[in-house]
């Protein structure tokens, strides 16, 4: 304990105590701040380093040569330990090798600094490091050690110059090897590693000391604080600001840098390629920029990039970002500058480009199909009329009496005329739809008068099929406001559709009611219902939503499809509510007239 009390503070051990204090501080600055590959064995070299330099403090404030040769033994762990760490360091680092778990350089960095410590523990009995020669000597004030050097000593330190002229080679040929920009800060490593090699040779042969001691560890300690100041400041070690300077000299989109005011401040390569010798000097302005100079103006008097379009040079389409660069410190004038990056989108456009056309050309097309669809559909439509005015002559008689046999196939033949006359009629709608040839004439209508006549029409057609239409609500007394025609025809589909889907012997029920602005007809059948999340099939291009194994055919599929068009360009609305066995309700939603609007009643 005496060796830890009977101190003699003095200026060497007050320096040796501030390097171990500067030490220290940075070590934890770098372990929380950066990051660099071979970091762990960088962080272990400091770590021996410290251990050393606290062993240094101590022998040089010990007034007694048994503490002093106490602390020199103490101190071989760090010695030996550190220039092991080191050279891995440096492997790590120039190589940008991942350690992970390795038995050699665990065995290294355990096994050589035990074997050590338990030689110097020894040595007493053994002065295989320090012989009996080792012995104080008093030069005026100052008194130290003089060192009887074991034969171990020498293999040790033989032995750790191995790893210290690797790390030497390793970083020689790293230099040769890097780029012109990394090759200063290499060339401070290469330094950091011979100058202590240097001063332990000196101390060694020649017997050279600081303050009566090895001056290894002062030039090791004041090496690593150099090093991790240049770290801090140049961060030519940080993996992050690496990757960003990365980012602006190896990208392939220019980056122009501005100051505060606007002026021309850097540039990387690829804005250099592009703009060549119009490239300004630093501090000058960007009106010789082409394109790009008027645009920043506006910028920098504006705050807005003022148009949208890509800005086209060389052939080539780029969009301009603009990111400000803040001040770190908190001014008047917060802003350092902007960054502009010049993001290259020609693939983009040109993408884009063929997108447009190909869809334009696509439009093109479905419009000549729809016209062409709707020409053949139109010529279809009158010798499909006089088909059927023939049959209904026939039929009734106008050419003779008709044999049953006859009789038959006649009605078949009308039916089936009938069938490919409204898919006609239906073909042609949708066309015009498509094509926006429909012109919706609004008109003023009286509710009950108009859901009678349709009620009327389908009479014959439902009783036909042996199913009952009928209304089931009380008469409203309210204009409409649709295209009578139209809307008839909307309303129509939905009762066939009803009346269709009825088994023989069922009921169609028909209501209205008023809600808000709006009267909703409802026309409920008794059918076999429709499946949840069949929307896009009942309201689809020739679709027909199948139940089960039943599905009801002898339809174009394009009825409710027509009739949701229809609707909706009213200003109306189409839905319907169904439950699977029991049957479905359409709700139709029709403007009123603007003199009618009523609050939501039952």
């Amino acid at each position: 304990m005496s060796c830890l009390t009977n101190l003699e503070f003095t200026f060497a051990s007050a320096f040796a105590a501030a390097l171990w204090a500067a030490c220290a501080l940075i070590l934890v600055w770098v372990v929380r701040n950066n990051r660099f590959a071979g970091k762990p064995a960088f962080i272990l070299t400091f770590l021996a380093m410290l251990w050393w330099l606290f062993t240094v403090a101590f022998d040089l404030a010990s007034p007694g040569e048994t503490c002093k040769v106490g602390w020199s033994l103490a101190a071989w762990p760090g010695i030996t330990l550190l220039p092991i760490a080191w050279a891995f360091f440096v492997f790590d680092y120039t190589m940008n090798t991942r350690p992970g778990r390795q038995p050699v350089r665990l065995l290294l960095y355990l096994g050589l600094p035990s074997l050590v410590s338990i030689i110097a523990l020894t040595n007493s009995q053994t002065h295989l490091l320090y012989g009996t020669g080792t012995r104080l000597v008093t030069q005026g004030a100052h008194r130290f050690v003089f060192f009887d050097h074991g034969p171990l000593f020498f293999a040790v330190a033989a032995g750790l110059y191995i790893f210290v002229s690797s790390a030497l080679g390793v970083l020689a040929y790293a230099f040769l090897r890097a780029k012109k920009i990394i090759r200063p800060f290499l060339g401070v490593l290469i330094g950091i590693t011979a100058v202590p090699l240097a001063g332990n040779l000196a101390y060694v042969v020649w017997g050279v000391t600081l303050f009566g001691y090895d001056p290894t560890p002062f030039l090791f300690a004041v090496a690593l604080i150099a090093l991790s100041w240049l770290l801090l400041n140049n961060t030519m070690m940080d993996t992050a600001a690496q990757g960003r300077n990365l980012l602006f000299y190896a990208t392939q989109d220019p980056v122009i840098i501005l100051d505060a005011e606007g002026r021309f401040a850097g540039a990387n390569p690829a804005a250099k390629a592009l703009f060549g010798k119009k490239m300004p000097r630093r501090g000058e302005a960007l009106d010789q920029l082409e394109k790009i100079g008027p645009v920043l103006r506006s910028f920098i008097r504006t705050g807005e990039l003022g148009s949208a379009e890509p800005i086209r040079l060389r052939g080539r389409a780029f969009d301009p970002r603009l990111l400000p660069i803040e001040s770190p410190i908190q001014t008047k004038r917060p802003l350092l500058g902007w960054s502009v990056s010049l993001v290259d989108i020609t693939e983009r456009e040109q993408s884009a480009e063929a997108l447009r056309e190909a869809l334009a050309r696509a439009e093109a097309a479905n419009h000549a199909k729809s016209q062409f669809l709707a020409m053949i559909s139109h010529e279809l439509r009158t010798p499909l009329t006089s088909v059927k005015g023939g049959l209904d002559l026939a039929l009734h008689g106008a050419a003779g009496e008709v044999s049953p046999a006859l009789m038959t196939l006649l009605t078949i033949a009308q039916r089936n005329s009938l069938r490919l006359l409204k898919l006609v009629d239906d073909v042609l709608d949708l066309q015009k739809l498509d094509l926006s040839t429909i012109t919706l004439r609004l008109q003023d209508l009286d509710a009950d008068a108009f859901l009678r006549d349709v009620m009327e029409e389908y009479e014959a057609y439902a009783a036909e099929t042996g199913v009952r239409l009928t209304i089931t609500s009380a008469q409203v007394h309210r204009q409409l406001r649709a295209d009578p025609d139209r809307l008839k025809q909307v309303v129509g589909n939905v009762i066939s559709n009803a009346v269709k889907f009825s088994p023989e012997g069922g009921q169609v029920a028909c209501s209205t009611r008023l809600i808000g602005s709006r009267l909703r007809i409802s026309v409920q059948d008794s059918g076999i219902g429709i499946p949840d999340n069949k929307e896009d099939q009942v309201f689809g291009r020739f679709n027909q939503v199948e139940s089960g194994s039943l599905k009801v055919s002898g339809g174009s599929g394009l009825g409710m499809h027509i009739a949701k068009i229809l609707i909706e360009r009213m200003d109306g609305a189409i839905s319907y509510e169904s439950r699977l066995g029991i049957g479905t309700t359409f709700h139709i939603d029709v403007p009123l007239g603007p003199q009618t609007h009523a609050p939501v009643t039952a």
